[in-house]
């Protein structure tokens, strides 16, 4: 079993080959709701990879170069921008292999080590926690929970879309 530094970037490359899959074919209905309680594909996308502000790729990479110490975070923000609202099928594709290539290169850079001996401290600032986290916890918690739960969302709008 790949474990470490492999392990997060072939989860990086598997997420990516999913969120592609996942929308494939989906041009026309991008900001289609199944119920307005609930998020569209785009809202999702945005969601994932600018969650926490600037995204987990940029995050890993200031904690690794060590320019980040401390970092906020709020729960459901959508991230949605007049531009992004504006993009096509191809330009959400494009952030989001912006986002694996950022965040792959940065995984390459590191070490095993560096994955559990550089920390930060977070600031959920929804639910008013304050902890510190390694750049394992939050690939963990970020790449395999929070990535994938929305990946189970965006397939389901797949289903219901019948694509």
């Amino acid at each position: 079993m790949v474990t470490g530094k492999q392990a997060h970037i072939d989860s990086v490359q598997g997420i990516k080959k999913d969120l592609l899959a996942v929308l494939e074919g989906m041009d026309y209905c991008l900001d289609w709701k199944q119920d307005d309680s609930e998020w569209s594909a785009r809202e999702l996308i945005y969601h994932v990879i600018d969650t926490p502000p600037g995204g987990v790729n940029n995050l890993v990479k200031g904690i690794h170069s060590g320019e980040l110490t401390e970092y906020d975070i709020w729960s459901d923000l959508t991230n949605l921008t007049p531009e992004r609202l504006a993009y096509d099928l191809g330009q959400v594709t494009a952030d989001i292999e912006a986002f694996i290539a950022s965040l792959d290169e940065t995984l390459s850079s590191m070490s095993d080590e560096d994955l559990h001996e550089k920390t930060v401290m977070m600031h959920q600032k929804t639910r008013d926690v304050n902890e510190e986290r390694s750049i394992n916890a939050i690939l963990e918690r970020t790449l395999n929970g929070h990535i994938r739960e929305h990946l189970v969302q965006l397939q389901a709008l797949r289903e219901a879309l019948a694509i």
